[in-house]
């Protein structure tokens, strides 16, 4: 059963009064807040309105929620059913266009967080973590990269399997269809080939000055600022008197390719997620019990304001003027960009570790 919450124009468009639409404003494209929430929900919110627009039940039980959308924005890619499935929903209608499931007779499969679609829409790619099943035993496989053709429907099998390096969890794709992946470093794999690279090093940089990288990387917020981004955690200078630890980013510019690997803020606290401020790329922000602004120009925490619980996933508007954070419990929290609370979006659900994104369309 599918529930709809139209928006005003579609409520007055079902009525039986004559209707005058401003075609030009209706041509412009609307920016949404695109969530999972417990029990099985996906939510399309308006932000300015501060109310969901649309609910789709999605079949299958919740988990992990972390979704990608089309090219234009139509359509989430969810990763769903306890890790097993990857469906897809007409963000518009809540209609379900695209499902393939990951296990495969005995070989179990469950995509933790890494899915991303190629910059025509006509690809899903999803990295399944594998192992056999067998009578009196389990053997742990070796991941697999899995394409999908998005036109498949509601039983896609994979177009093409390509091996995969251990331990991914986030992806995205670049305007040329590379595919970078996060893993004990960021990847660049070919998804015509399966061939793969290292685009920046994490783990396998060797540098006697630095200890060694950590990272919690299972949110991809990109889409806003067209980057694949992921926070980690260095100690320079390590059992040394000057040993330091700093907040650094692994960033992909998705447009060029471009990489960049740096520190940009003292470690003082824990951080979920983080991204970059739409309007000034050396300027970030990150939550999980506080909302801070980060300036990597100075190596500075700027700005931080305690939370009145914790969030895991942080996104911004297009603009840079709104900041949301979701994740973790049934909220959603709006700032502006001077951390002035603007009041939050209540879900039916709490949204687990699932994915804030922001749509236009």
């Amino acid at each position: 059963m599918k529930r709809f919450h139209l928006p005003l124009a579609g409520l007055l468009a079902l009525s039986a009064q004559p209707l005058v639409v401003d075609t030009a404003e209706a041509d412009e494209p609307r920016e949404y807040l695109v969530t999972m929430a417990h029990p099985n929900q996906l939510h399309v919110i308006d932000p300015e309105a501060r109310e969901i627009v649309r609910s789709c039940d999605v079949a299958g039980a919740f988990g992990p929620g972390t979704l990608q959308f089309s090219p234009d924005n139509r359509t989430a890619y969810i990763l769903h059913n306890r890790w097993e499935d990857v469906v897809g929903i007409d963000l518009t209608n809540c209609e379900e266009v695209f499902r393939a499931h990951g296990p495969q007779g005995n070989i179990g499969a469950k995509a933790i967080t890494s899915i991303a679609v190629s910059p025509d829409g006509e690809r899903v790619y999803v990295l399944w973590d594998r192992v056999e099943k067998n009578i009196d035993h389990y053997r742990v496989l070796e991941p697999q990269l899995a394409v999908y053709d998005t036109s498949a429907g509601l039983d896609a099998e994979p177009i093409a399997t390509f091996p995969a390096p251990r331990q991914v969890m986030v992806m995205s794709t670049d305007a040329d269809d590379q595919l970078y992946l996060a893993g004990p470093d960021i990847y660049r794999m070919d998804p015509e080939t399966g061939e793969v690279e290292t685009a920046i090093a994490n783990r396998s940089w060797d540098d006697p000055d630095y200890g060694g990288f950590d990272s919690l990387t299972v949110w991809t917020m990109g889409e806003v600022t067209q980057e694949f981004f992921r926070p980690y955690a260095v100690a320079k200078y390590p059992g040394t008197e000057d040993e330091t630890w700093y907040w650094g980013i692994n960033r992909v510019d998705l447009t060029s390719g471009e990489t960049e690997r740096k520190e940009i803020a003292p470690f003082e606290s824990i951080i979920f997620s983080m991204v970059s401020d739409p309007q000034d790329r050396d300027v970030f922000y990150s939550v999980y019990n506080h909302l801070s602004r980060l300036d990597s120009r100075t190596l500075e925490i700027v700005d931080r304001v305690e939370l009145d619980h914790t969030y895991y996933s942080i996104n911004t508007s297009y603009d840079g003027s709104r900041i949301y954070l979701g994740g973790a419990s049934s909220d959603i929290a709006i700032y502006d960009d001077d951390f002035n609370d603007l009041g939050r979006i209540q879900l039916p659900g709490d949204m687990s570790f699932s994915t804030l994104k922001v749509a236009r369309f």
